[in-house]
Parts: C-alpha cells; structure tokens; sequence
C-alpha cells in the first residue's frame, strides 16, 4: 500500500505545482488515493461514489467522505475526516453523487469561504459544488496531477511490483487451463482464481481473453468461444490490485503451435528486443514506436501491427508516457511502461507480447518476469 510519507510528499510537490491557490479539491478516486492512501474497495458497498480531499495551503488535508466508507476514511493519511449520511439502514438515501456535491458545497461555504485562488480537477469537479465556493475555481490539478503520476515513487513501484507478481501467478496458470473444448470464460474464470489467491485480496480483472478468430482483431473480453486445437489465444491481463495496475501478455497456442505460429511469435519477441534497445531517460516515445515497428516491418509484418509500442502504467491504464509514432513524451526515470508489439492477420490470427519495465538513470529494469512464448 502507499506510505504516509509518500502521500506527504506528493502533497508538497503538488503545491509547488500550483503556487498561485489556496485551496485544492480532489475528488478524481485514483488521485484522492495518490496524495492520501484513500482507496475505494470496488468490492464493498463504499466503493463507488464520490469524495473529496480539501488541501489548505496551512498544510490541513480534510478528508469529506460518505458514511459507508469510515474503515477506508480510518486508513487514510489525513489531518482531519468529515463523514456526511448517504444511507443509514433506517431512511431512504438521497441521490449520491447529487448528495455528496451538496455535501462538499456546504463544508466549503462553512469552512472554506475565505478562499480566493482555488484549484480542482477540471475534468472531475461537480458542478453542483461550485454553490460553495465564494470566488471560481481559476487552476486545474488535474494536469500537474497527471505529470507526477507518470513518475513514480517508491511506494508506488512496491504496490505496482506486488501487482505484477500475482499477474505473473495468472499467467502460470493459463498455460495449464488452455485447453480444447473449454470456454475462453472457462479459461479465464481459473485464471482470475489464480491472480486473486496470489494476492491474498479480491481484484478486480480486466484483459483480453480472446481465442481463434477472434484474435485477428486483437482481442477482447472472454466470451462463451469454445477453444480448438491449433487455436491462439491471447492473454492480455491488466487487473486492478490494491489500486495500481499490472499490464502483462502473452499469447499461447492450444497444443503444438505450427511454424508459423513459432515464426510470428519470434518476430514480436525480436521487435520487443528491438524497443528495449531504446528504454533510457531522454528518449522520446515515438523513437519507441520506431523501433519495434521497423523490426515488424523488417519480418513482414508491418501491416499486421495497428496499435501503439506500449505505454505508461500505474494507477491508469494507459497513462503517460505513450509510445506511439507521434507521441511528444520523453522518456524520465522513474517512469513505469510496457512494450507489447503485436501483428494480426486476417484469416490467420493473431498474438501479442508484453513486458513491463522501470526507467532507470542507465536504462531499464525489466519489472515482470513471466515467460513469453509458447
């Protein structure tokens, strides 16, 4: 989980960032848990709706939470937790999110009144809540948000590590699951069960799961197509754990894979070899991009390849820094990104690999260690 002195200094940083405000409202999830430990179980009934952070430039950090989620409010690194009544069992409940904007217009009108340089996410903030604010929000925090998200901390990288490291445990069982005659929801079904038992917490799984034609397009959710011998399946698995994201592939084939099939897969195990080769701090995304597409042309599969090189990973997915043929981003230590060159051929299939890799100062680590291939 995230650290109070972690959430303390993304706190200060975001201060820097926003020098002209006086108040700050956070009310986007992932960022509330970013700068506070907060984090929304999505398997409770607290798990949806919205809260809402209030830094003051004194240094206060108020957390403004629904009365469903006091244990998450317990857990969180604030200087003060203010609880409004959604429901209480006994009385019918308001509209939530309606609810909590009029919530947080109150305690602002009552507490923070005196504001005049006011920045919320402007992607995020309720329109209702404005009623409290005695002058307009002037600043957005979700973009110098967003900037410092796509560096990591330390106890960002532990939880992103500890993700990775049960996804790693679903990809182990894939390869004794796939089997003709099973469902790819079958196949993912064991799969989930695997992730959730090596992180000792529910999870909430995300990927593409899909097999046979299906794979010619890249991907998709699992449905109820049976597998058959000779089939690809991919296994694009991204669940949620603990808040941060892991973001691993592999493709696999349903008994002995043909020639070709081990050729393709050679190919995109070359073009990820090829886009490691330009995992450093300075490097732009696009020159990423570059890499891994000139060795898929090199193969002949440069028509097969539609999709971007990889992207940044963390509490999003995808998120900065993009590797794509005209991304702008450069490449920072402490960046967390993926490579997953993939080709897919109509009338043939498809398939796709995936690492996961820190920016270092001389390079790169390789964060996921799950075996590629066949």
């Amino acid at each position: 989980m995230l650290t109070e002195s972690g959430c303390r200094e993304r706190r200060r940083l975001l201060w820097e960032r926003l020098p002209a405000c006086d108040l700050i409202i956070i009310s986007e999830p992932r960022n509330l848990f970013y700068l506070s430990g907060f984090l929304m179980n999505p398997t409770e009934l607290s798990g949806w709706g919205l809260n809402f952070l209030l830094l003051s430039r004194t240094g206060e950090c108020r957390l403004l939470h629904d009365n469903k989620a006091r244990s998450e409010a317990q857990a969180a690194f604030v200087d003060a937790r203010e609880a409004w009544s959604w429901y209480d069992f006994g009385n019918s409940a308001p509209e939530k999110l309606g609810a909590a904007a009029g919530a947080l217009a109150a305690l602002l009108a009552a507490r923070y009144n005196a504001a005049r340089q006011v920045a919320v996410e402007a992607g995020h903030f309720p329109a209702g809540a404005g009623a409290g604010l005695a002058a307009a929000p002037v600043a957005d925090a979700g973009a110098p948000l967003a900037a410092m998200r796509a560096v990591k901390f330390a106890d960002e990288l532990a939880c992103i590590r500890r993700a990775i490291r049960a996804t790693e445990a679903g990809h182990l069982c894939a390869r004794t699951a796939l089997q003709a005659g099973r469902s790819e929801l079958e196949v993912y079904a064991e799969v989930q069960a695997a992730i959730t038992r090596a992180a000792g917490e529910p999870i909430v799984l995300l990927g593409d799961f899909a097999a046979g034609k299906r794979t010619e397009s890249g991907g998709g959710p699992p449905t109820a197509n049976v597998l058959r011998t000779g089939d690809l399946m991919i296994f694009d698995i991204f669940p949620v754990i603990g808040g941060y994201r892991a973001d691993i592939t592999n493709t696999l084939c349903v008994g002995a894979p043909t020639h070709s099939q081990q050729q393709h897969m050679l190919a995109l195990q070359a073009a990820m070899r090829a886009a490691e080769g330009e995992l450093r701090p300075g490097a732009t995304g696009a020159q990423v991009y570059a890499a891994c597409r000139a060795s898929l042309v090199a193969a002949g599969l440069g028509a097969a390849f539609f999709h971007h090189a990889g992207h940044g990973l963390g509490l999003g997915h995808p998120e900065a820094p993009f590797l794509v043929e005209h991304s702008t981003d450069t490449l920072q230590a402490g960046n967390v990104v993926t490579l997953e060159p993939g080709a897919y051929i109509k009338g043939w299939g498809g398939a796709r690999i995936e690492h996961n890799y820190l920016i270092t100062a001389g390079g790169f680590e390789r964060l996921s260690q799950h075996q590629i291939g066949f």
